[in-house]
């Protein structure tokens, strides 16, 4: 057989495997996406309920290619991740929505309620924040003055975030809490210490934290860290000890949990933040708290002169 022949059957036979499988240029989707669970599910404790095998969810994919490869592959992840620690977003819906640029006020705001008392209000806690509210706090509070924390109705964000706004409040160096990491051969433990670009600017302040079963997530971290420090207001917190971690495969963002969290050296997740005083629902108001911080700093002050 000639040359120009053994091209010619070559370049027939792959149309026609291109005609009987039409699809086969579309997986490679499917394929990263498949790599991701068979990572998690293999690496990792928390994902391991309700997931089918890899081979399942391929032939599941495969059987439904005659719909566009977009409606297979959301059908094929719907129908099987029924994960409840698992979440499965598309990457560029998930990055506009959770990493788009925020003002810092949307955040947290500053009011000076008395002439050395400034109260925080934190709404949430946004990713990549850290700068902004270093920048903002130091701008706007005076060192040594008094400050409160309302973490009230706050349902957490950025652990990373929270990270650097509680190293404000401690010396360079300090430990501040630890993230276990569930893994198959094991716990990996991440410990975190103050950053030395953070950390003092507020260490001499008196702090009062206020919290409430609505402060959860890295809000708790905020007042579960600041309690070695401050005194805490308000009532238990939500208690949420779990961490999520994110996974980016092609395009597509799978967020998981398998991590938990405490505030000491010990491998125990934190349970609810314990306030150094409790108030009942009703007493939980910004000006009741002022009112007992306000006289709380004038009889220290008293004490101290």
């Amino acid at each position: 057989m000639s040359n120009k022949n053994i091209i010619f059957t070559l370049l027939f036979v792959f149309i026609l495997l291109c005609l009987c499988f039409p699809h086969n240029n579309k997986y490679k989707e499917i394929d990263e996406f498949l790599y991701g669970i068979e990572k998690i599910y293999y690496e990792d404790l928390f994902i391991k309920r309700d997931i089918y095998t890899v081979e399942d969810l391929k032939n599941y994919f495969l059987e439904r290619c005659g719909k566009s490869k977009e409606e297979a592959f959301k059908e094929t992840l719907y129908t099987f991740v029924k994960d409840p620690f698992l979440e499965i977003r598309e990457k560029q819906v998930f990055e506009s929505n959770y990493y788009k640029e925020r003002d810092v006020e949307n955040d947290i705001k500053i009011k000076r309620v008395d002439e050395n008392i400034y109260l925080i209000t934190f709404y949430q806690i946004s990713p990549n924040m850290a700068k902004k509210y270093k920048e903002y706090l130091t701008q706007n509070i005076d060192k040594n003055s008094v400050i409160i924390i309302d973490l009230t109705n706050n349902l957490g964000g950025s652990l990373w975030s929270a990270a650097f706004f509680i190293s404000l409040f401690f010396e360079p160096n300090t430990y501040l809490f630890s993230v276990n990491f569930l893994k198959k051969n094991g716990i990996k433990t991440q410990n975190f210490y103050n950053s030395a670009d953070f950390g003092g600017y507020f260490v001499n302040n008196l702090v009062a934290v206020l919290q409430d079963d609505t402060t959860v997530s890295a809000a708790e971290v905020i007042s579960g860290v600041l309690k070695k420090r401050a005194l805490i207001f308000g009532d238990f917190t939500f208690g949420k000890p779990y961490i999520q971690s994110v996974f980016d495969v092609g395009n597509l963002t799978i967020v998981y949990t398998n991590a938990f969290l405490n505030f000491s050296l010990e491998l125990e997740p934190h349970s609810k933040i314990r306030p150094d005083f409790y108030l009942n629902p009703k007493e939980i108001e910004k000006k009741i708290i002022i009112q007992l911080v306000r006289k709380l700093n004038f009889f220290l002050s008293n004490k101290g002169g």
